[in-house]
């Protein structure tokens, strides 16, 4: 499904979920913000359906800046980091001199 259809809200049909949310409200004195819930529990569900191909190429896309940086942080979090200091890494590793190593 392409993003063009989405717009700032997003719904579902929520059934039991409402319900239990629904209970912990009554619960709780001064209730729950299930719509903080919901962002939180979607962002999570985000990131764990990333498999790594996935996360390489929204941090590439959010390096070229095909993809805003709020996007890529509910997608990647602090794996933002963790990508640019391996790139970081690698690439040094890359220009490493190599001409006086001798291997057994």
């Amino acid at each position: 499904m392409s993003g063009a259809g989405y717009n700032e809200k997003v719904q579902f049909r929520a059934g039991a979920e409402k319900a239990a949310a629904e209970t912990l409200d009554e619960m709780r004195l001064g209730g729950i913000n299930v719509s903080e819930l919901a962002r939180q529990g979607l962002r999570e569900m985000l990131r764990r359906t990333l498999s790594e191909e996935d996360k390489i190429r929204i941090h590439r896309r959010y390096a070229a800046d095909e993809i805003d940086e709020d996007v890529a942080r509910v997608l990647l979090g602090d794996a933002i980091e963790e990508i640019d200091r391996e790139q970081a890494a690698f690439e040094a590793a890359m220009e490493l001199d190599t001409d006086d190593v001798v291997q057994d």
